[in-house]
């Protein structure tokens, strides 16, 4: 009998600690905020970098930097209606702006903090595609608390593409300016030599939107699992008295 009542506390006690990491996690993951937003306003350009690596260097907003959702948005075409002709693959990496040498004094793309390696999946349809978006999210691409990422404001994402056959064309769409944080005119690019920085005739901001929080249990939920708690550790005090 003392077996099974010390076999249903334990089930009791694991039972309250899911129940308060569920609540703690969903309170956590509500507090999401926006801290960059280029996707409004749509310059109508397209951008074909090749098979370059192509960067943006962005000021973030706010204070939150763990990352819990990143989307861009892409453009492809291709003389195949139903897909690429190629087998074509994309690369998403997150840099600090801490690299050398300095390019023309500015400081490049340096420590990456985020690669998510090649990837495919996805395409043209109809032969031609149009502002479609590629998204990352938590549980997925990311952490369950947030990609952190070591950056106060500029930071700089790149993407690159590969694989493509015949009549295939793929890039990024260009929109300015952000409506959250803020975003320079020009943009790193690197051929695998290093990177360069280059202009156009239009403010070359990569259409993308950032969330993230801070991953930090909210004050309800450690208010309720703290006074739970407490009122097992005192029931268990009293059954020893």
């Amino acid at each position: 009998m003392k077996r099974m009542k010390n076999a249903l506390r334990i089930y009791v006690y694991l039972t309250i600690s899911v129940l308060c990491f569920g609540l703690t996690s969903l309170l956590a993951a509500q507090a999401s905020s926006t801290i960059f937003d280029n996707s409004h306003n749509d310059l109508q350009t397209r951008f074909d970098p090749g098979t370059d690596q192509v960067g943006d260097e962005v000021i973030l907003a706010g204070t939150d930097r763990y990352l819990t959702s990143f989307s861009f948005e892409y453009w492809g075409v291709s003389l195949n209606p139903a897909s690429f002709a190629g087998n074509v693959q994309a690369r998403v990496e997150f840099y600090q702006n801490n690299g050398t040498p300095l390019f023309n004094g500015y400081t490049p793309p340096g420590t990456s903090f985020y690669d998510s390696g090649w990837f495919g999946g996805f395409g043209p349809t109809g032969g031609d595609t149009n502002r479609a978006t590629i998204n990352f999210s938590v549980g997925t691409d990311f952490p369950l608390g947030g990609l952190f990422m070591p950056v106060v404001s500029n930071m700089t994402w790149t993407v690159q593409f590969r694989n493509m056959g015949t009549g295939d064309s793929v890039g990024v769409d260009i929109y300015s300016p952000p409506t959250v944080g803020q975003d320079y005119p020009d943009y790193w690019q690197n051929d695998g030599t290093g990177w360069t920085l280059m202009t156009n005739s239009v403010p070359m901001d990569f259409a993308a939107v950032m969330q993230a929080t801070v991953p930090e249990p909210s004050t309800l939920a450690l208010s309720v699992c703290g006074g739970l708690g407490l009122l097992l550790v005192a029931r268990r005090f009293r059954r020893k008295e």
